[in-house]
């Protein structure tokens, strides 16, 4: 996975634990929606993992589980927890990465929006699919270093997406989906996101 071998190059950390006995097949649900079947993969080859900073969940219960932290935050009554299957998180922060179930393409991928609740709540896509998302992630790691105040082996994804529009706009498929209005009504109206939608899209 191009994430690991960016975290490894450049020291940042890494933990994947084995795959979950009980790791939800491909074909099955998660929570009652249709699993990703690159979610399904990546359950198929490990448990829990940490890559830098960013955290994905075990395919299971408990507190770093995929069941547990979805039904406390669908406990919250609050859009757009319903609608979507969270994977991951940033560490330590209410940075959340989630896939969206009902707007699948016709092979079962799922695209992925990012959820900022650690102050006001923002919602933005930021990938076409999970393995998009990974590979973004890991370019945006990879430019860390060039940061004069990076300091060797602490990763801080804190800042994406909404400092690196330029590389979300690279995946195409998702473009497609923003500009026909797939994701009307998840998007946050606030100044931060709408802005960053327009840089994306580059208008």
């Amino acid at each position: 996975m191009r994430l690991t071998e960016a975290c490894r190059r450049h020291g940042f950390r890494v933990s994947v634990e084995p795959p979950s006995a009980d790791a939800p097949r491909p074909g099955s649900t998660l929570l009652g929606h249709p699993l990703d079947p690159i979610l399904a993969g990546l359950y198929s080859q490990a448990g829990r993992a940490t890559l830098g900073d960013i955290e994905l969940y075990r395919p299971g219960f408990g507190p770093d589980g995929v069941l547990d932290v979805n039904a406390w935050l669908r406990g919250r009554g609050q859009a757009p927890f319903p609608s979507c299957v969270l994977f991951g998180q940033v560490s330590n922060l209410a940075y959340y990465y989630g896939v969206v179930p009902g707007l699948a393409d016709a092979r079962g991928v799922q695209p992925v929006v990012y959820i900022d609740m650690q102050e006001e709540l923002l919602v933005v896509p930021v990938a076409s699919s999970v393995d998009w998302l990974l590979n973004q992630l890991a370019r945006f790691m990879e430019l860390l270093p060039e940061d004069p105040d990076f300091v060797p082996g602490r990763c801080s994804t804190a800042t994406f997406p909404f400092a690196a529009a330029g590389l979300i706009a690279r995946d195409t498929a998702l473009v497609e989906m923003l500009r026909a209005g797939r994701f009307d009504g998840l998007v946050t109206r606030d100044e931060e996101s709408q802005r960053w939608m327009r840089q994306v899209l580059g208008q």
